[in-house]
């Protein structure tokens, strides 16, 4: 009898099934499942040693942050997706949180009016990305870096350095208030776009043929993708994000500040490769981001509470991100193998 056989109640040869440990096994392979076994792990750690880690309060400012992240990580998710990067987060970040503040306080715009400006000036900074990469087949990582530069120092040339203050309260309220006062502003905005991203990724078109740019730029574009078109709306989807971003950014804080989402870029690129996302393209998705930003997040705010030196919370997450991109290096020269 062959051993992958066995034996039913009445005699008869059942059909082999697959044990509980290999199934057990085929969910440690997948990487969300990973991750979230490890925020769980975490929160474990973090409860135990500071029980306030676990109070609703804190819960409030840490999901409110993750939301802000995952918004910022999914954005620069797409330029991954197709094989390229966009360092210009961070700068972009401050740029769309003093951009809506200096159209309310200093030009005396409606609130609605100043938010659509902010999203407008995102949607050209993005199509100058995209412009770049399409047409002088610039890589993303060179003319984001000079974004990187040209967004901050327009910042400072605006505000002179100085924050601009004083924003409405209804305004602020995007950053700052909850709904049923449980559920922060920021995390319902942020299911809104990481669903609306979901569904373009998995469920159209436009989402297929992104992932098949990343895969195989050539082989997409002889099978008749419109590959610039692709990798144009990918950038501006990432700087439309990290504006958003921004804007929630600076509702929060009441105040639109020079400084804001220095580091960001850092983050958002930790928390794509953490979820699944390849440097080399055409891998990841909406889920395992928000996973990768929930642990990322979650990581963040346990080193407050734990009182962890603020001088190494980078290099933590420097070292996450260092192990994200060797598991992925190690995972695409297997296959390759």
């Amino acid at each position: 009898m062959n051993k992958m056989e066995t034996k039913g109640p009445s005699g008869t040869l059942s059909a082999p099934r697959a044990g509980t440990g290999e199934n057990i096994r085929a969910l440690l392979r997948m990487t969300e499942v990973v991750l979230l076994v490890a925020v769980l792990l975490l929160v474990l750690v973090g409860g135990v040693v500071n029980p306030h880690f676990l109070g609703i309060e804190n819960i409030k400012i840490m999901t409110r942050d993750i939301a802000m992240l995952a918004i910022a990580a999914i954005g620069v998710g797409f330029p991954i997706l197709t094989g390229g990067i966009d360092l210009s987060v961070g700068s972009v970040v401050g740029l769309g949180g003093v951009m809506v503040a200096y159209f309310m306080m200093n030009m005396g715009l409606p609130i609605w009016l100043s938010i659509i400006l902010t999203l407008i000036i995102g949607i050209g900074l993005g199509a100058f990305h995209g412009l770049f990469v399409t047409k002088l087949k610039m890589h993303g990582f060179l003319i984001t870096l000079v974004t990187m530069g040209l967004a901050r120092g327009f910042i400072l040339v605006l505000t002179n350095a100085f924050p601009i203050t004083g924003l409405p309260d209804q305004f602020t309220n995007l950053g700052q208030g909850y709904l049923f006062n449980l559920i922060p502003i920021p995390v319902i905005i942020c299911l809104i776009i990481a669903g609306l991203c979901f569904y373009l990724l998995r469920f159209t078109f436009i989402g297929r043929q992104i992932y098949a740019v990343g895969g195989n730029v050539e082989a997409a574009r002889y099978s008749g993708v419109a590959v610039d078109a692709r990798i144009f709306l990918c950038y501006i989807v990432s700087v439309v994000c990290a504006t958003t971003v921004g804007m929630i950014t600076a509702a929060r804080l009441s105040l639109g500040h020079p400084g804001s989402g220095e580091g960001y870029e850092l983050l958002a690129i930790t928390a794509c490769i953490l979820g699944g996302a390849s440097f080399a393209g055409g891998e990841g998705g909406v889920p395992g981001i928000l996973i990768g930003a929930i642990l990322i997040g979650t990581l963040q705010n346990a080193m407050v509470m734990l009182n962890i030196n603020p001088y190494y919370h980078k290099i933590v997450i420097s070292m996450v991100l260092l192990a994200a991109i060797t598991f992925d290096y190690l995972r695409r020269r297997s296959r390759r193998a």
